[in-house]
């Protein structure tokens, strides 16, 4: 097994002036980069489904109704 530890990140303005379009909400912008900062250092592959289609597919499985 092999451990990658990375450094602790704090958004400053350097990050808000080139990571950040002004629209989407700060913290998305943050997990974002983070998102892909932890994929490209543990070498995976990134995909576009995001936690609220995975939620929503587990509940329609699950016979729920959609919100």
């Amino acid at each position: 097994m092999t451990l990658n530890e990375m450094p602790v990140f704090s958004p400053n303005e350097y990050f808000w002036k080139n990571h950040w379009d002004g629209v989407e909400p700060k913290w998305c912008a943050y997990a974002r980069c983070v998102r892909e900062a932890m994929a490209e250092n543990g070498n995976f592959e990134l995909h576009k489904t995001q936690s609220e289609d995975k939620v929503e597919f587990k509940n329609l499985i699950r016979g729920k109704k959609p919100a």
